[in-house]
């Protein structure tokens, strides 16, 4: 009779399940990008000192990203994504790259990793070219950056392309594991040292960031991923806005009148908002022959309120408006420059419904500093009665 064993090459008793069956994980990709003709716009933007402008410090060359600073003392260039890949509980995160750096000892701080100014972990080449892996976290109102000593391997040259790996258990307080060519070259040891999370907010974008400090030399990347190790991108909480009135609709006239809007809020109790939330299902309806159209935009001001007002959704990440919740005038929409990414007609006392997931192929997501706007119209811009239900989950 043939012998079986049972072989694991976990490394701890962890690697088994409780009926002391083995372990197999695989990484989910949650968020991952390419620079082949250009950086972008639906999902990446750039700020320069400080300022949201067009992505021109960072250009596509040949196929690969690369970052500059800014030609003056002090100039400041972060680029990163609109989403905000969140951390599975008790799953590892995996974020990978590859790049290399014009004169890597140049009087520059160029980082790059998944962080905002208030949290983050990710790689830092300081001037004079020594590179460390940084934790930031925001305690009390105070930021900090516990930088992570790393051991650069024999033959590494930063001028020249290397990949670069970020490991890290979270849990709050696990450990961060730091690799370049696949090498471990440093962790934090954190386990059993803290008293508070060794950084606060694991729900984080992929970002860029170069300080000229003296010079101006680029940095250069070609993919970004960052996986869940044997994660589902799952854990989003339901929720909708809709009419809240007792007729569950509202009286227009005229064109593209808005009827609803739903924006992400840019920051939440003084620190940055990155929620994600993901668009489900939109529900519109009409006692006339009408249309539905959907606007996107990052400038809360095309909404003038006069009447109605912002309520907030949930705890507050987000925010809603409907048309005649607040008194006699409905607000306004500026649709000036703006162009709709959906439209549709909306049948005589028919509900028309239409989903945001596309059977997985594709997703819709609203991010911090995103607004949408639903306007409704009689097809001749005549008096008619209508409303809207949108569908939504967040990354909570």
């Amino acid at each position: 009779m043939a012998y079986t064993e049972e072989i694991n090459i976990g490394k701890n008793e962890l690697g088994y399940d409780a009926w002391g069956r083995a372990k197999v994980i695989n990484d989910n990709s949650i968020f991952h990008g390419l620079f082949t003709y250009n950086v972008p716009v639906p999902t990446w933007y750039e700020t320069f000192n400080g300022t949201i402008q067009a992505t021109t410090n960072c250009t596509s060359v040949d196929g690969a990203l690369k970052v500059l600073a800014g030609a003056t003392f002090n100039d400041d260039t972060y680029l990163r994504s609109y989403r905000n890949p969140r951390y599975e509980p008790n799953r590892g995160t995996l974020y990978s790259t590859a790049g290399w750096f014009e004169n890597p000892t140049s009087s520059m701080t160029r980082e790059f990793g998944t962080f905002t100014a208030d949290s983050g972990v990710f790689f830092r080449l300081k001037s004079g070219g020594t590179l460390v892996g940084v934790i930031r976290t925001t305690v009390g109102g105070i930021t900090t950056d516990d930088e992570i000593a790393l051991t650069i391997p024999v033959g590494v040259d930063l001028s020249k392309g290397n990949v670069f790996d970020i490991q890290y258990q979270w849990r709050g307080l696990g450990s961060y594991f730091f690799y370049i060519n696949l090498q471990k070259v440093g962790d934090s040891n954190y386990l059993g040292t803290l008293t508070n999370l060794s950084m606060y907010n694991p729900a984080l974008p992929v970002a860029w960031n170069s300080e000229n400090l003296g010079d101006n030399d680029a940095m250069y990347f070609g993919c970004v991923d960052v996986s869940s190790e044997g994660g589902k991108d799952n854990g989003k909480t339901y929720g909708s806005v809709g009419m809240t009135n007792q007729s569950g609709q509202v009286a227009i006239t005229g064109y593209n009148q808005p009827i609803l809007a739903v924006r992400s809020k840019v920051t939440v109790a003084g620190l940055i908002n990155t929620r994600d939330t993901l668009a489900l299902l939109l529900n519109s309806y009409s006692d006339q022959k009408s249309f539905i159209r959907v606007w996107a935009t990052r400038d809360f001001t095309t909404i003038t309120e006069n009447s109605d007002t912002w309520d907030d959704f949930g705890d507050g990440h987000l925010e809603f408006i409907e048309a005649n919740n607040g008194g006699a005038t409905n607000m306004d929409f500026n649709t000036v420059g703006l162009i709709p990414i959906f439209g549709c007609r909306v049948n005589n006392d028919f509900t028309y419904s239409t989903s945001a997931l596309f059977e997985g192929r594709t997703e819709i997501y609203l991010t911090p500093g995103d607004m949408f706007v639903f306007t409704m119209h009689r097809e001749n811009g005549g008096a008619c009665n209508v409303g809207a239900t949108f569908e939504f989950a967040e990354a909570i």
